[in-house]
């Protein structure tokens, strides 16, 4: 596992994930930041990582000049993963925030700010990108204009309200990208 870009890219991470967990992968990471290169501007954007599992996704926007990073995961395997890889990247602890939490749980609170960025990447048995995007809409947890990046597998309909638009939709094998960008307006 590696950083593909920005102050950490080209790092190799050390250690072995834990059963069950799915790491997004180089390629699909690759894609997914190419796409958002053409979107985000990434400095300064407040990032959160829904079942972050190893967190090589939040980190890569980490990489990539994003002020913070909040990773939400209930395994404790993973956090103390996530935790060793922050380590080893010295990435300052003052960038990001660990949650130990149930993601749906986590988001049907109140948020202290709004993020720019969301992503999710849950279990696909799961099936709860709809529950993400509305409980998302409900909570206010986007900044206007902010971005819902969801990873599915490719059978899961992904539905939203007017609030949001497609940005871009793209399977890889298994898997398909949604990103969706919010507007209050």
């Amino acid at each position: 596992m590696r950083v593909i870009s920005g102050k950490y890219g080209g790092r190799v991470l050390k250690g072995k994930m834990p059963k069950g967990t799915r790491p997004t992968t180089d390629k699909s990471r690759e894609s997914l930041f190419s796409v958002l290169n053409n979107y985000i501007y990434f400095e300064g954007k407040r990032v959160l990582d829904c079942y972050a599992g190893s967190g090589l996704v939040g980190i890569e926007f980490l990489s990539r000049g994003s002020d913070f990073c909040t990773f939400i995961e209930k395994g404790g395997k993973q956090i103390s993963n996530l935790k060793s890889f922050l380590s080893e990247l010295n990435v300052p602890s003052n960038d990001y925030n660990l949650i130990k939490s149930d993601v749906l749980k986590f988001l049907n609170s109140e948020p202290e700010l709004p993020y720019n960025i969301i992503f999710s990447d849950a279990p696909y048995d799961l099936k709860s990108a709809n529950d993400i995007i509305q409980t998302v809409e409900n909570n206010k947890w986007l900044a206007n204009e902010g971005f819902l990046i969801l990873e599915t597998s490719k059978e899961e309909t992904v539905k939203y309200s007017e609030q949001y638009i497609l940005v871009k939709e793209k399977i890889f094998g298994i898997s398909k990208l949604t990103i969706l960008e919010y507007s209050d307006d």
